[in-house]
């Protein structure tokens, strides 16, 4: 029975130190990371993470601090069971340990043995002092324990607020030297190996040049043109006319018509006349205002059906990305940076949007990377961005995985590009039209080709080609 109290007590209060404890940390964390947390470089369940780490390599300390009083909880359960006649004896032997641990003025215990030794152990007076004793014994000792507990929590909550300020200091900072670092990349890499991070600052740096990276983050996944995806849950087959707002480098001449994000600026003029400001509107009911032509507008011939309403805006899904990138002998050298710089940028695009990322890479075999959770599978990628590029290349299976992953149902709606020098053999006539397919089933194509002697077949597929002569 003694034992079990003992435990039960042991146990009570080892509870209650470690949720003290992990509450103590949470409040650091949210406190600390919030700015981080509202600009998305940060994310809940991974400071979450972070404070369950910390929590469990720290924890284990914790029974060291309770048992600091372990002795003295031992005995004093000894005593409470003891029956009267041993009960004093006990007292007698420790007068001088109580001595050491406790001030007189606190508790004296050689007092109350002198007072229990002249009275008779049946006596009222005796039971009341023997139960005041014990009272007093037990207040003092969880107020002491707790005292040291809760300094002892302090010290570690110290230790991990020092640790999270100096974080979300250097995290705010990146970005603000033009390194090509971002808050988010400078904590996704902060658990990568040295080699990794390594690599990841020699990238950035890529990254913050190459207007080829900045190009393709602005191409995939458009927000425009993830909202054009809602056309084809209309009923019925029908041309519908798609017009996104011109940007600079997607202008490529000017037509008639209404839309007046595009609407040339002497077009206006007319309005600031009321002579002329007539003509104006008619103008544009009949479609025949002068406007800014683009790549971005583009007629569809869409399919839907009676959805509506939120069933449409679910419809619209953010497919996830799967890049193929070329990693034979002939990429070595500064296309192989660049591909390398490329695939790091993609796969924050998608981590930013929270979209899969699956990176098929291919030379004479083929060795296929998905990343879900960026913070816990950045890792995954060290291989590929930290090895050199070499072999033949040979894109047979990196076609039969990715058109067989894009046909699956949660890979629609899926940006697809390519990544190589296409000096292969030409596609075959089976496998143009599996792509073709995946195009009628919203999924968009894109290529990256370096030199000079990319092999048409592929390129001819793709919605849009960017070409690079770097390590020519």
């Amino acid at each position: 029975m003694r034992q079990e109290n003992s435990d039960h007590g042991a146990k009570a209060r080892f509870k209650f130190l470690s949720a003290f404890f992990l509450k103590r940390l949470h409040e650091i964390a949210e406190r600390l990371y919030a700015p981080l947390l509202k600009e998305d470089a940060v994310r809940m369940d991974e400071v979450e993470d972070e404070v369950q780490r910390y929590y469990a390599q720290k924890k284990s300390g914790l029974q060291d601090v309770y048992s600091y009083y372990g002795e003295q909880w031992d005995y004093f359960y000894q005593m409470a069971e003891a029956d009267d006649g041993h009960f004093l004896g006990m007292l007698q032997r420790a007068r001088t340990v109580f001595s050491r641990f406790y001030a007189a003025t606190e508790l004296d215990a050689g007092y109350y043995a002198e007072q229990l030794a002249r009275h008779a152990r049946a006596s009222v007076r005796w039971q009341a002092l023997r139960r005041h004793f014990m009272e007093k014994w037990q207040a003092l000792l969880e107020i002491r324990e707790m005292d040291f507990q809760v300094k002892h929590i302090g010290r570690l909550c110290d230790d991990y607020y020092r640790m999270v300020a100096g974080k979300v200091q250097v995290l705010q900072n990146k970005g603000r030297g033009g390194n090509g670092y971002s808050p988010r990349l400078a904590w996704l890499q902060l658990t990568c190996s040295p080699e990794l991070r390594g690599k990841i600052r020699q990238l950035a740096r890529v990254m913050r040049k190459s207007a080829l990276v900045r190009e393709l983050n602005r191409a995939l996944g458009r927000k425009e043109a993830d909202e054009a995806r809602l056309y084809q849950a209309m009923s019925g087959r029908m041309p519908v006319e798609l017009l996104r707002p011109a940007t600079r480098s997607d202008i490529v001449g000017i037509t008639e018509g209404n839309n007046l994000g595009s609407l040339l600026p002497v077009e206006y003029c007319y309005l600031s006349d009321k002579v002329l400001e007539g003509m104006f509107y008619r103008r544009y009911v009949e479609k025949k205002l002068a406007v800014f032509d683009g790549v971005s507008r583009q007629v569809e011939h869409v399919e839907a059906s009676s959805r509506c309403g939120n069933e449409l805006a679910s419809h619209a899904q953010k497919g996830p990305f799967v890049v193929c990138v070329d990693t034979s002998g002939s990429m070595r050298g500064e296309r192989e940076l660049l591909a390398k710089a490329i695939v790091l940028s993609l796969a924050l695009k998608a981590d930013s949007m929270r979209r899969r990322c699956r990176v098929v890479l291919f030379s004479d075999q083929v060795e296929v990377v998905e990343l879900e959770n960026l913070y816990t599978d950045l890792p995954l990628l060290e291989a590929f961005l930290c090895n050199a590029f070499h072999g033949g290349s040979d894109m047979t299976y990196a076609m039969q995985d990715a058109v067989g992953t894009l046909m699956r149902e949660d890979f629609r709606y899926a940006d697809l590009l390519w990544v190589s020098d296409f000096e292969i053999p030409v596609l075959s006539p089976t496998w143009r039209q599996y792509v073709e397919e995946l195009k009628q089933r919203d999924v968009r194509v894109y290529a990256v080709a370096f030199g000079h002697k990319a092999e048409p077949s592929y390129l001819n597929l793709a919605d849009r080609v960017w070409e690079s002569h770097v390590g020519e």
